[in-house]
């Protein structure tokens, strides 16, 4: 397995669960190098910001790869998404998704679709919901196919997000789309409250699973009181699972202390 962190290159609050902070990506990518990771998340909010290839050459320099490229900050902070009841809002949620999967192209990598989504309007039903979903994601798997590039879609539980909560439950949405491009992010924070069955649930996704979080109960680091994480990686390490792992939680004490825990807890666990 391939350790990443989830990492940030601005100001956000700590309640914001991205372990890894700077003012640059190249502030970021020394510090996981420094500590052994492989790889880094980058939250990407406007690709348009960024030169590729000076990204790419950072992490090179650095002996890193990104693990993702996260969307959700185009959605907390300017509202964007992919189920708006404005088409116009959702098309261009589209074409800021289609710059995120050309960007991930540059770095080797893939996008990952979490909060971007969006939520349920009140009164709006689950197949309403669903079908608007289906119809922008498949815009954007379709334009990821023709560069070549994946797009990842991330579970989401039932307090934070709407429709996909469980493994089985988005397994299925995926499938669907009979796309070797669309793959599947499972998230330990969203499976203590969706999947009962937690084996089972990671067997399920293993057809697509290419990224998986590590997070405790509140976005915290790991504490073994809430959620088996010796099972969770027994089960990837019996598959064979050679994909991302990443450490998702809340720069808590501070920022060096939760990536430098983080990285701990990974190696000792999913080794």
């Amino acid at each position: 397995m391939k350790f990443s962190v989830c990492t940030v290159d601005r100001e956000l609050s700590k309640d914001v669960p991205f372990p890894l902070r700077g003012n640059s990506y190249e502030e970021c990518a020394k510090k996981a190098e420094q500590l052994g990771f492989h790889g880094i998340e980058l939250q990407i909010q406007d690709p348009r910001d960024y030169n590729g290839k000076e990204l790419k050459r950072i992490l090179d320099s650095h002996g890193l790869e990104a693990s993702a490229v996260t969307t959700g900050l185009a959605y907390t902070l300017e509202g964007m998404s992919m189920t708006h009841p404005d088409k116009k809002v959702r098309d261009a949620t589209v074409e800021r998704l289609k710059r995120q999967l050309d960007l991930a192209k540059e770095l080797n990598s893939q996008i990952l679709i979490g909060y971007l989504r969006g939520r349920k309007v009140p009164g709006q039903s689950d197949q309403n919901f669903e079908d608007i979903l289906t119809e922008t994601l498949g815009k954007v798997v379709e334009y990821g196919a023709s560069i070549e590039t994946p797009t990842v879609f991330e579970q989401i539980n039932r307090y934070d997000g709407d429709v996909f909560n469980s493994t089985e439950r988005t397994m299925g949405f995926l499938e669907k789309f009979n796309s070797d491009w669309l793959l599947y992010n499972g998230d330990t924070y969203h499976m203590l409250s969706e999947d009962p069955d937690v084996p089972a649930a990671i067997r399920r996704s293993l057809s697509k699973l290419v990224l998986f979080h590590v997070s405790d109960e509140g976005r915290n680091l790991p504490d073994d009181q809430h959620f088996d994480f010796y099972q969770a990686a027994r089960v990837l390490r019996e598959a064979n699972y050679e994909k991302w792992v990443t450490i998702e939680c809340k720069p808590l004490p501070d920022v060096e202390t939760a990536t430098r825990r983080g990285i701990e807890y990974l190696k000792k666990v999913f080794c």
